[in-house]
């Protein structure tokens, strides 16, 4: 048995905005924390490096341009590798986006599960600030 992370967020604006903010690793640079390296490309690999030390490299899987990104962890601490982070947009009643995130392939007793599921909020916080309001 395996665990899987899920969060969601609204965020005031459109999936084409939002969608870029997840897709363009310059945009991704100025609400991540830390620094980006590489491209947001099916078949290719980006690195995040949120802190000295800490590293996680994601390859891209499958994009559906304003819908989805799919992408698997090929590097990073402990059980990173080979987990699947999956990004997918839809409107809003209201007139934004809905992001829902999902990571998974955790085992429900390991010791990072807590901790990247708190990350992973903070990261959505981050994403819907910057769309928002561009800071």
């Amino acid at each position: 048995m395996t665990v899987t992370l899920r969060h969601a967020i609204k965020i005031a604006a459109p999936r084409h905005k939002v969608f870029s903010a997840l897709a363009d690793t310059a945009e991704m640079a100025a609400w991540h924390v830390g620094g980006i390296d590489g491209t947001v490309a099916v078949g290719e690999t980006f690195r995040l490096n949120p802190k000295p030390g800490l590293s996680f490299a994601w390859r891209t899987v499958d994009i559906t341009s304003d819908e989805a990104i799919r992408q698997e962890c090929v590097d990073g601490p402990g059980n990173s590798a080979g987990k699947t982070l999956t990004f997918t947009l839809s409107d809003t009643d209201e007139g934004g986006t809905r992001v829902d995130l999902s990571d998974g392939q955790w085992p429900p007793d390991d010791p990072g599960l807590p901790f990247c599921n708190t990350r992973w909020a903070e990261v959505l916080l981050r994403l819907k600030q910057y769309v928002e309001t561009g800071a």
